[in-house]
């Protein structure tokens, strides 16, 4: 096996590492009653949604399973030392958020560690053929934010909805091609307008996403906002939130990733949790605690690149009491028809992946009253 760090890096490394079951999020400590270890690499937690879906998803694992959990908040420039360490360590199964730089580690460097499953959430390359002990996961985000489109257009009293998103990419437009036909599939009248962050933050910059959010608000007269933005996502929340209390009770946010009423809700934002109506969900808890659970009962997990959307319970939209009591019938229904028939094959939802960006930009022309032409 390859050396790749000095004892001295090692030492220098591991010090530095912030763990997240130091504050109660993960390590389990003395308590395992499964020999299954797994190590979360994450630059760090604390976004509502992503991020901390994962650490939840792992959580429940060692709840149910009894497996020796460590989260490690590395910051954003030691994700790759951080993987890179866990599997020196001898962990089970290590997992981290897929990129183009933790792609190109694996690639050259988990046959090394034969012993070690890499789970990386979030794989924007349906294409992509990684090493046998690799397993990337393509969400289906296109399904997820058609689903939460749809009840966006029925919610609407403008007929005019807003999305907000971090950067272009391919991941990117995945959920915003679901988001634009799944508007114009519940009410062809109603159409998106779009912003992106963009800029050096784009993930980390919730004054300019609260800033084009009430752009889009004012210009455009969007009533329904969603944020795919990362942490720049609580600028959306924020304008809401705002305009709300300026007023306008007409108006909502459509979370992202997690429940996110749910979680703020369990972290005693009552405020933020008040203005989300459901949240488009990529439910990264589900394919890492599904990793888990079919180690635990001794079957043979499936590798490579792999699909999570609607029909591996991993899209859709969060269905809780708020939810039911605040959105109209006709938005409550849709979720449950878009599904069914999804799981019928009865509607194909449209993905990016795989479409020219000429493919692409003829779906939002047609979609949105504020068009650009994507350029990713």
């Amino acid at each position: 096996m390859k050396k790749f760090l000095s004892v001295v890096l090692v030492l220098v490394l591991a010090l530095s590492l912030v763990a997240c079951g130091s504050e109660g999020s993960g390590n389990n400590g003395g308590n395992a009653t499964s020999d299954l270890r797994v190590c979360y690499v994450v630059s760090a937690l604390g976004d509502n949604s992503f991020a901390d879906s994962c650490d939840t998803g792992l959580k429940e694992a060692q709840r149910d399973f009894g497996i020796t959990y460590d989260c490690q908040q590395v910051g954003e420039d030691g994700v790759i030392n951080g993987v890179r360490e866990a599997a020196q360590n001898g962990y089970d199964i290590v997992v981290s958020g897929y990129s183009s730089d933790i792609r190109a580690l694996l690639d050259a460097e988990s046959k090394d560690y034969p012993d070690t499953i890499f789970f990386l959430y979030d794989n924007t390359d349906t294409s992509y053929v990684p090493n046998d002990n690799v397993l990337a996961v393509v969400f289906g985000a296109n399904e997820s934010d058609f689903v939460t489109g749809a009840i966006a257009a029925l919610q609407s009293k403008t007929k005019v909805t807003g999305w907000v998103g971090g950067q272009e990419n391919t991941g990117l437009y995945d959920f915003l091609v679901g988001w634009v036909e799944g508007v114009k599939y519940a009410d062809p009248n109603a159409s998106t307008a779009y912003s992106w962050v963009a800029g050096s933050s784009p993930w980390s910059d919730p004054a300019k996403a609260k800033e084009l959010t009430k752009s889009l608000y004012n210009n455009y007269k969007a009533d329904i906002m969603h944020g795919v933005a990362g942490q720049s996502g609580d600028g959306v929340i924020e304008a809401v939130l705002e305009l709300r209390e300026a007023g306008d009770d007409t108006v909502w946010d459509i979370g992202v990733d997690s429940d996110q009423y749910a979680v703020f809700m369990a972290n005693d934002k009552e405020d933020k949790a008040s203005v989300i109506l459901t949240s488009s969900l990529k439910k990264v808890a589900q394919p890492v605690y599904d990793l888990v659970k079919t180690i635990i009962n001794g079957g043979t997990p499936v590798l490579g690149t792999q699909l999570y959307g609607i029909a591996e319970g991993a899209a859709g939209a969060a269905d809780n009491d708020f939810f039911r009591a605040n959105a109209n019938a006709d938005a409550l229904a849709i979720a449950d028809k878009i599904t069914e028939d999804v799981l019928a094959g009865k509607l194909t939802v449209t993905s990016a992946y795989g479409k020219t960006l000429d493919e692409l930009n003829a779906i939002f022309e047609a979609a949105t009253i504020n068009f650009s032409a994507v350029t990713a």
